[in-house]
């Protein structure tokens, strides 16, 4: 796969597709219609045209919001354009360089005060605590289980269970139409012109695609600072290969990329800062979870500023020590290679946890994790009868990436077949 279709979906992600999506699942437009598009662009254009003029100020998808006092600043974390270094064969840095050049000059022109190197503490803190030569980060990350204290987990399972977003829809607290009557009627005119819509319908169609704006670009003042919207992928998106990512149902969500502490930039040994990125990136994956939206490795390095395969061993590492799945397309939906969520949860129930005790740590339903177990059970008896992983992928329908690791689980757990035969026999196998 090439670097253009790795970055297709996070630039489709857009809040054009989110309102055409709308149209074609509400008003029967078909999902390619190009005046859906026209129309969706000439109303967020109408819109921003109007708010310019009373003064009405929007925060859009993967723009940071920073306040301080009176001040304030709109940082954009990822654009398309953003992606043209990665593209032209650079890697990630590159691209990261273009993000705090463009940031730098938007928060030295709302915060003259401030010196070139604040913004880069804020936004890339990890760059600069590991210039300090104190040893690369990566060495301090887990790649197997190893439980932490039993206090360390229980204060890291009372965050995420305090984490209680307010979503975008929420913080409206009136229907957030904004718009002189005379822009609506001038709009819903056009959509009578050019669609043949009725009246009614007509300005039903446009108030609909104004609040979707609204609710996907809020206001500043439904912000905190530190805050972001994001249009993310939906926990009830059907993720499959036919479906283009532009037609797959989105949520807009709001993330806490800095909390008020954290905003509060301070000195950090490398450990301390990996200890409190891993909680970040919790709290963000979180957050988007419990707006019904899922955060991608692909959107993450963009509000982290770090390369993906970074994040994903820093992701890994926090799960092996917290047996606690950081919500995403690849452990809810199933999307992607990661069996990092498949390993805890059957490492688990090996060592003696109940599905329940299991579903509370994980945060993983009690169906899945029987899957999952089901799975896992299916292939101890074909290996104990010496059937080939490739023949199990076929009858189990299952891929073989899966076969292999529930085999290295099979390794890891069972010196002999007599202690197989043992444990199936407890789970009511009959030889």
């Amino acid at each position: 796969m090439n670097r253009r279709e790795i970055y297709k979906p996070i630039t489709q992600r857009s809040l054009e597709n989110y309102q055409v999506s709308y149209l074609a699942s509400k008003y029967d437009f078909s999902k390619q219609s190009l005046i859906a598009h026209i129309l969706v662009d000439k109303i967020n254009k109408e819109m921003s045209n109007a708010e310019a003029v009373i003064g009405i100020e929007r925060v859009k998808p993967y723009q940071l919001y920073i306040k301080k006092d009176t001040k304030e600043a709109m940082l954009c974390l990822f654009s398309p354009d953003y992606l043209k270094p990665i593209y032209d064969g650079e890697n990630f840095r590159k691209a990261k360089q273009m993000v705090l050049r463009a940031c730098n000059k938007i928060y030295m022109k709302s915060f003259p005060s401030a010196k070139p190197y604040d913004l880069a503490c804020l936004i890339d803190p990890l760059s600069k605590v590991c210039r300090k030569g104190q040893g690369p980060y990566r060495d301090m990350l887990l790649n197997s289980l190893n439980l932490r204290e039993k206090k360390d987990s229980a204060d890291i399972n009372k965050m995420i269970l305090s984490i209680n977003p307010v979503s975008p829809a929420q913080r409206m607290r009136i229907p957030d139409i904004s718009a002189p009557n005379s822009v609506i009627d001038e709009l819903a005119c056009f959509v009578r012109e050019e669609i043949g819509f009725g009246k009614a319908v007509a300005r039903q169609m446009i108030e609909d695609i104004i609040t979707l704006r609204n609710i996907a670009c809020p206001r500043t003042v439904e912000l905190k600072s530190g805050e972001m919207p994001m249009l993310v992928t939906h926990v009830s998106a059907r993720l499959t290969l036919e479906t283009d990512t532009r037609f797959r149902r989105l949520a807009p969500v709001i993330i806490t990329v800095l909390s008020p502490e954290e905003l509060k930039t301070g000195e950090y040994t490398t450990s301390s800062y990996i200890e409190i990125l891993k909680k970040r990136i919790a709290r963000v994956a979180f957050e988007a979870y419990r707006q019904n939206g899922l955060l991608t490795l692909a959107e993450m390095q963009w509000i982290f500023l770090l390369d993906s395969t970074s994040l994903a061993k820093i992701i890994k590492s926090f799960q092996l020590e917290h047996n606690i799945i950081i919500p995403s397309p690849g452990t809810i939906l199933d999307a992607g290679r990661t069996m990092t969520h498949k390993d805890i949860i059957v490492r688990l129930h090996l060592n003696g946890h109940t599905v329940s005790e299991i579903s509370r740590i994980t945060y993983h339903s009690p169906r899945a994790i029987d899957n999952y177990i089901g799975s896992f059970e299916a292939v101890l008896i074909l290996n104990l009868y010496g059937m080939g992983p490739e023949l199990m992928s076929r009858i189990l329908l299952r891929s073989i990436s899966l076969i292999r690791e529930y085999l290295k689980l099979i390794g890891d757990f069972y010196t002999s077949t007599t202690e197989i035969k043992r444990y199936l026999i407890e789970k009511g196998v009959r030889f």
